[in-house]
Parts: structure tokens; sequence; C-alpha cells
């Protein structure tokens, strides 16, 4: 778990795009769930009064988003190699 600021979040992920989204956008999305009532930003959380971003939870989920791939696929996935692995 990499916990970050919503600034440090910016830069990481949106470090190539000429406008990044202003911070008090990304504040907004991490409250957010789509359609689908997955979160828009995924691995947010509240620490006190400020969101952080976990970028390990963020890019594995977005991975998983992109691949098409469901959490039980997910799961089998990880439960078959934890099981190769001993």
């Amino acid at each position: 778990m990499r916990p970050v600021s919503i600034e440090d979040f910016i830069q990481v992920v949106f470090e190539y795009d000429s406008t990044p989204p202003a911070p008090s956008t990304i504040r907004r999305l991490c409250a957010t769930k789509d359609e689908f009532g997955l979160a828009v930003i995924p691995g947010a959380f509240k620490l006190g009064k400020a969101w952080k971003i976990d970028l390990d939870g963020y890019f594995r989920e977005m991975e998983r988003r992109m691949s098409g791939s469901d959490f039980e696929d997910d799961n089998f996935i990880h439960e078959l190699a934890n099981k190769l692995a001993s």
C-alpha cells in the first residue's frame, strides 16, 4: 500500500497530460461511484479530513478494468498462483 496525497496522485497519474485535472475535481471524484457501483477513483480513502489514494490499489484496479476481467477471475488467479507457489 502506497497512500499518496491528491497532489502527488495527479503528478504520478497525469504526468504527461497537458491539462491535468484540478485537485478539487479529484477530491470530488474520490467519494463518487460510477453507474456500476464502482469507485471512480479506486483506492481512495479518508485519513482524517484529507483524502489519500493508494497507488497500488488504484493501478491494480485500473489494470483489471482495462483487461475486462472481473473480481472473481482475479481471486481465482491469485488463489491458483498461491497454490502453485507453495
